[in-house]
């Protein structure tokens, strides 16, 4: 009989397989199909940006309370639970026909992915924590990463041959199957190694709120991850096909690379942090400088008429940023005390996707403020120079305060500098 570390590693990689979809929900939509979705219901930028922006906005929320039921139930427990969702709203999504049914899928999908990852973070933690954790939260993330590279290049191949219903529609099933199954092995270990806990909501977030050596973190991920994920997942390949005049096929290519460099970057900076005593904080510090320059590189090469390839560089030097979320996410674990991992990390979660969602919307004003300039086809609205310029330079003043933010950090090293300083005590039980 299989002994107690594999029923836990198994779960663990079921949950993962959760993530996995909700991380393709999150970079594939509508990044991937933002044409075929403006074109055939006949929508305006903001209203296309909106499907990424009702994702976010419900997950961002959601994170607070993901993290109190997955301290208080375990986090088995509630991925299944948030996996209805997320399958039901994956479900929904290509049979919309009008725009609220697409913007109502996308709230259940925001829904039911905002537990997924807090659940990994806190069952792994639970199983595999310790000196070795860091490599392990960086491989897990890995393999959630790999529905985001499927959401890119893969995913638009599918797109031009079978249309983006089809497409959605067909991970949807795959998302139920991967449900079903953790389940099952749920049915066979969850009962047995969930522990059960309870947690005040409140009184845990303002235990975390009130401890100032997180809030260079906050700020650092919040800032740098929105303008990440804007790129990744938002206007990335419509920048590249509007600016560069290259087809939606080849434009997903650039940002297939650039999930490629984020989910190296995954794997390697656990195992860089480990083996530079637990650094931490140069690590925050790259998060931070390299969207910096990044947009510097946006800016100028639109401003210049650049070609793809020089785009390139500034969507990996993002991707290699965004990378190091293992790392940085340890960093607000260490700055708080054992028993508000969840917690602090949901807090992180809800800053950070609030932001996106936030950023999303403005891309849609910005684009939609220069409707007067598009050039109209049968398959696109083509959006002028001008108008990425315009944006370039709001992401420009966004990395500025992301950069100076991540030196004001404190150094962890791997120790829970929230017990060590005394910012934070335990709120008692009772």
């Amino acid at each position: 009989m299989p002994g107690r570390k594999t029923y836990q590693a198994a779960m663990i990689l079921a949950m993962t397989g959760l993530y996995f979809f909700s991380f393709f929900q999150r970079v594939a939509i509508p990044g991937a199909i933002f044409n075929d979705i403006q074109t055939e219901f006949a929508v305006s930028a903001v209203e296309v940006t909106r499907l990424s922006a009702i994702y976010l906005f419900v997950y961002a929320a959601m994170q607070p309370f993901a993290g109190l039921l997955a301290d208080r139930f375990g986090g088995v427990r509630v991925v299944v639970v948030s996996g209805i969702l997320l399958c039901t709203g994956s479900l929904l999504f290509p049979m919309a026909q009008g725009e609220w049914g697409l913007y109502l899928s996308r709230a259940l999908v925001g829904l039911g992915a905002s537990a997924m990852y807090l659940c990994l973070v806190k069952e792994s933690d639970l199983y595999f924590g310790g000196k070795n954790y860091a490599p392990i939260l960086g491989f897990l993330c890995l393999l959630g990463y790999c529905g985001g590279l499927v959401g890119t290049r893969p995913f638009r191949l599918m797109v031009e041959s079978i249309g983006w219903r089809n497409s959605c529609l067909i991970v949807a099933v795959a998302s139920c199957i991967v449900l079903l199954l953790t389940w099952l092995i749920m049915q066979r270990v969850g009962r047995k190694y969930v522990p059960q806990r309870e947690e005040r909501l409140w009184s845990s977030t303002i235990d975390v709120l009130k401890n100032s050596l997180n809030y260079p973190v906050i700020i650092t991920v919040s800032l740098s991850f929105s303008i990440y994920l804007s790129i990744q997942a938002t206007i990335g390949q419509k920048f590249l096909e509007d600016i560069c005049g290259i087809s939606p096929l080849q434009s997903s290519g650039y940002t297939f690379i650039m999930m490629l460099c984020t989910m190296s970057s995954l794997a390697l900076s656990g195992i860089l942090s480990k083996l530079l005593n637990n650094n931490r904080k140069g690590f925050l510090v790259f998060y931070g400088v390299a969207p910096l320059v990044a947009s510097i590189l946006l800016l100028t090469g639109t401003i210049f008429r650049a070609s793809p390839q020089f785009f390139l560089v500034a969507f990996i030097l993002l991707a290699l940023a965004a990378g190091t979320s293992p790392v940085t996410t340890l960093l607000m674990k260490e700055m708080n005390p054992p028993g508000k991992v969840a917690v602090s990390i949901g807090i992180l979660n809800t800053t950070a996707y609030i932001m996106v969602a936030v950023m999303s919307q403005v891309i849609g004003r910005v684009l939609d403020f220069f409707n007067d300039s598009i050039t109209i086809t049968d398959k696109a609205r083509i959006y002028p120079p001008k108008a990425y310029i315009t944006l370039f330079s709001i992401l420009l003043l966004v990395s500025l305060a992301a950069a100076a933010a991540s030196f004001y950090s404190r150094e962890s090293n791997g120790k829970n500098l929230g017990d060590r300083y005394g910012r934070v005590k335990l709120t008692p039980r009772g």
